[in-house]
């Protein structure tokens, strides 16, 4: 579990240690969240974001999410849950860090006041 973070990082890497396929997957999640705009275009929420990290095809997931929209919240803890995934902290939560496992719980968030809150 994690705890105390302002995000967490879902890896593209099963408990096993085996790549998540297909490939895509990270973008695939991502786009499962977004909306159509008035003019038709896919508008994603600032909650998640596709990354490759240390090489790593991965999901960036704002904390926040869980309160302001729990449902998309839901979506993503049963994605990493069916797909046996890794999860850990994210910027600046390392040192917050209590355990590592497939459900991330929160509680207090580390985050800039004065920032983009990301």
């Amino acid at each position: 579990m994690l705890s105390k973070v302002a995000e967490f990082v879902i890896q593209g890497v099963t408990v096993e240690g085996i790549p998540l396929q297909p490939a895509g997957w990270a973008e695939r999640l991502c786009d499962s969240l977004a909306r159509s705009g008035a003019d038709g275009r896919k508008i994603h929420p600032s909650y998640v974001c596709p990354l490759v990290i240390d090489g790593i095809k991965s999901v960036v997931v704002r904390a926040t999410l869980r309160k302001d929209n729990a449902e998309a919240f839901e979506l993503i803890k049963r994605y990493v849950t069916e797909n046996r995934l890794l999860i850990r902290a994210g910027r600046g939560g390392g040192d917050y860090i209590e355990s590592t496992g497939t459900h991330p719980v929160f509680g207090k968030e580390r985050r800039d006041p004065n920032g983009d809150n990301w």
